[in-house]
């Protein structure tokens, strides 16, 4: 593919900016297993240098970008993205996360998703709820790397959105590495539509006055082969709050949550069923909620945003491009803790960005 440059910008929690513009190494072409294996030669590189990989998954071909640490990796993160995104959209947090996290930073696409190019030279859009694709591309590419480079520090899949229900699946098929031991260490999830029963009931609700809201119903739809009557086992197991033995018989040692509290497309319930489900079981899992946003934060997608005209206070859906909005920050935030020693020990944070009022305290696993 032609080379193309995307703008690292400002710091995020203390995850500093790359120093210097990110560009797309590779043609992306050719046959898959000689790519791949291309592609994974080495462990190290330019994290400024984001490249993509294609690579055999299920019979079909697999894409995503990734970027190299400069040194050995201490890990490898997964990103997966949400809805309406491609891997494109993450291709500067990938840089710098493989920068300033010493780590293999992935992103991949989901297989039958379909994207649309910006006739303006944006980003482009995709559509398409495939999240069990998305969920065996991410296990795909992490194995990848594992084979080569080794599971030597913290394996992390982060999920977005719909990249929450991607994620949740990932974690949920038990993924292993090459030496048979759990293929993931820890999972952050960003306002993450880990009911997608729920999710697509809403979509469907809103879908006579909403185009978003029918495109999303039409998606889950294809994703799960018809509708939640049609198919209610296939919605069951794709459900990840259905699956909590799962995550937690995966082997993975905490999950970091967060979301706004009046999210305005992936409602915070969604985030406190998973947070109680897999506490019953032992697993330790922080949740931080954010009420109203920061003043160099914008609002993201809120529940009275929708109104015409209005300006909300509230802490909403982050964009997954930001880099300023607080839901998004505090991912970020969590998954720099996983490389700093920060643990999840069951914490509950509550956030207010009008007030500064930031609450942090261990309820007990």
């Amino acid at each position: 593919m032609p080379a193309r440059r995307l703008v690292v910008t400002a710091a995020v929690l203390g995850i500093a900016a790359a120093t210097a513009l990110p560009s797309y190494a590779g043609n992306g072409h050719g046959n898959g297993n000689g790519h791949a294996k291309q592609a994974a030669r080495s462990c190290t590189g330019d994290p400024r240098q984001v490249q993509e990989l294609t690579y055999p998954v299920q019979g079909q071909q697999a894409k995503a970008l990734y970027a190299l640490p400069k040194g050995t990796p201490k890990g490898i993160v997964v990103f997966d993205h949400g809805y309406s995104h491609t891997m494109h959209s993450w291709a500067r947090h990938i840089a710098r996360t493989a920068d300033q996290l010493g780590v293999i930073a992935i992103a991949p696409d989901y297989r039958g998703q379909v994207d649309t190019a910006d006739p303006k030279g944006g980003l482009p859009t995709s559509r398409g709820w495939q999240v069990a694709e998305g969920a065996a591309d991410s296990i795909a590419a992490v194995q990848l790397f594992d084979r080569r480079c080794g599971h030597q520090g913290t394996n992390v899949v982060y999920g977005v959105s719909m990249g929450g229900n991607t994620s949740g699946l990932v974690v949920a098929s038990k993924p292993k590495d090459a030496k048979g031991k759990p293929l993931f260490d820890y999972w952050v999830a960003v306002e993450p539509a880990v009911n997608v029963t729920e999710t697509y009931q809403g979509a469907r609700a809103l879908a006579g006055a909403n185009e978003f809201a029918a495109h999303a119903q039409a998606d889950i739809e294809r994703e799960m082969g018809g509708t939640f009557e049609e198919k209610p086992d296939v919605y069951a197991a794709r459900t990840v709050v259905n699956r909590a033995q799962d995550i937690v018989a995966s082997g993975i040692k905490g999950v970091a949550i967060a979301h706004g509290i009046v999210d305005g497309l992936v409602t915070h319930d969604e985030s406190r069923q998973l947070q109680t489900l897999l506490r019953a079981q032992g697993m330790p899992v922080d949740l931080w909620a954010a009420f109203t946003h920061s003043e160099k934060s914008e609002s993201g997608t809120t529940l009275d945003g929708y109104a015409p005209g209005h300006d909300s206070p509230f802490a909403g859906h982050a964009s997954e491009t930001s880099e300023t909005q607080d839901v998004g920050l505090a991912g970020f935030a969590a998954l720099k803790g996983l490389y700093t020693g920060v643990t999840p020990t069951c914490r509950e944070t509550l956030f207010d960005g009008q007030t500064g009022f930031d609450e942090s305290g261990s309820t007990g696993c």
